[in-house]
């Protein structure tokens, strides 16, 4: 009778862990979404030879773009839970969105395109009651409820911030910084200025790891919404304050959330007169 009992406990005892470990059916949907021109893709405008040997580089529709470094590995991150949705919002022709995400393969072979909750393209966008002359961006806006209804629970990484049809919505945009463009090295930047060219070190290094920044900080956030029941919206907009991402600016939290991600790559070129292993030691805190 004892042993019978004994083992009734433990099989309850076992279901229990299990059911712990396991997503229950009232385990809600939790969806993040990507912009895609210069969040997770950049438009190289004039292809160097140095850009033009890395294997990171796609073609679509006569244009060339670099797959952001980090992309693959923050998605396979967020598929690893099992009710997380990735979607994909953009202001490209739906064709062409298409056409790029099909191009991104994760290392199972799958592509962003299969894995994709939703894509959302121009055609999907809000007109906006906007002057004559107006930015695309204001004559435009996306509709995050084309994704989800339940807002508590969705983020969206954009480089625009004001690309939402509204400041309720934009609640929930985590805003990753004005995109700047690509440059292999930062001894490429020598010679060129404008908007978008990194002005230094920092800038570029940032520019080059948002997106591994940013896995980091989604492996904290998703944590705590699920441990203690927060909407993820809340876990991630609580940790964009905390960052300078959109001053591309290195801070003691983003260091922290790139450690947990990724080493240094100390044989990268550097700043003439400074070592890389002694930039990425300032910078990082390693």
């Amino acid at each position: 009778m004892k042993w019978t009992c004994f083992l009734i406990i433990f099989a309850l005892f076992s279901c229990s862990r299990l059911a712990q470990r396991t997503p229950s059916a009232k385990t809600p949907e939790r969806h993040v979404v990507f912009d895609i021109d210069w969040t997770i893709v950049s438009e190289i405008k004039k292809p160097t030879p140095e850009i033009l040997k890395n294997k990171r580089l796609i073609k679509v529709q006569d244009k060339t773009y670099y797959v952001n470094e980090g992309l693959e590995e923050f998605i396979a991150e967020i598929l690893s839970h099992p009710e997380m949705k990735i979607s994909f919002y953009s202001g490209g022709e739906s064709i062409r969105n298409q056409e790029l995400l099909s191009k991104i393969k994760l290392k199972d072979g799958r592509s962003l395109l299969q894995i994709a909750y939703k894509i959302m393209s121009k055609e999907d966008l809000v007109i906006m009651d906007a002057p004559v002359g107006a930015r695309f961006s204001e004559r435009y806006k996306k509709d995050l409820t084309k994704i989800s209804k339940d807002m508590d629970q969705l983020i969206m990484f954009d480089d625009t911030p004001n690309f939402i049809k509204n400041s309720e919505q934009a609640e929930h945009v985590f805003f990753i910084g004005k995109a700047l463009e690509h440059y292999e090295t930062f001894l490429e930047t020598e010679g060129t200025s404008g908007e978008y060219v990194p002005k230094n070190y920092d800038e570029w290094f940032l520019n080059n790891k948002k997106l591994v920044v940013l896995n980091g900080v989604f492996r904290e956030a998703y944590t705590e919404s699920v441990e203690d029941g927060i909407p993820f919206s809340e876990t991630m907009k609580k940790r964009e304050g905390f960052l300078n991402m959109a001053d591309h600016e290195w801070n003691n939290q983003t260091s922290i959330y790139f450690k947990k991600i990724q080493k240094i790559d100390f044989s990268r070129p550097h700043p003439k007169g400074v070592s890389c292993q002694q930039m990425a030691r300032s910078l990082i805190g390693f």
